[in-house]
């Protein structure tokens, strides 16, 4: 997909992004770089004998993270993207686990230009599915584009 200007979004306009199977090993080097040391990410007997989940599950930062790489990947808002203005609403449903197929459907809810009019403010609705078809996670995002007129 080719970069979208701030001029191109139309709101109610949807976006499914690639899917990407999300391993084990990723979930841990995750964890280990965040320092998410807690037994719901790090310890598979625990989760077994007494956790949420029968397996160890992944921390929801690291699902918003693959959702804005699976965005980025779309080629959508290359070098056109500005900043990450906000993230809102945002709501976990259920986990992501080891051996998850995951996209995103994003949905353009509004837009907005600026007192630059060189850009303008768009916002996204994102919602994770599953390979399951179950939404995982949603959030609203804001994001600064550029305009292709001043």
């Amino acid at each position: 997909m080719d970069a979208k200007y701030f001029d191109d979004w139309k709101v109610g306009e949807t976006v499914e992004t690639m899917g990407r199977t999300v391993g084990e090993a990723e979930i841990s080097q995750f964890v280990g770089l965040g320092g998410f040391y807690e037994e719901l990410f790090i310890n598979q007997d625990y989760m077994e004998k007494s956790g949420p989940y029968p397996t160890r599950i992944a921390p929801g930062a690291l699902t918003f993270a693959l959702s804005e790489g699976l965005i980025i990947l779309t080629g959508c808002i290359h070098r056109v993207g500005l900043a990450l203005i906000s993230v809102e609403k945002m709501a976990f449903k259920r986990p992501l686990i080891a051996g998850d197929t995951i996209h995103v459907r994003v949905t353009v809810t509004d837009k907005n230009t600026t007192s630059k009019p060189d850009r303008g403010i768009v916002t996204f609705d994102h919602r994770v599915i599953n390979q399951r078809g179950e939404e995982i996670m949603e959030c609203t995002v804001k994001r600064m584009l550029r305009r292709r007129s001043a």
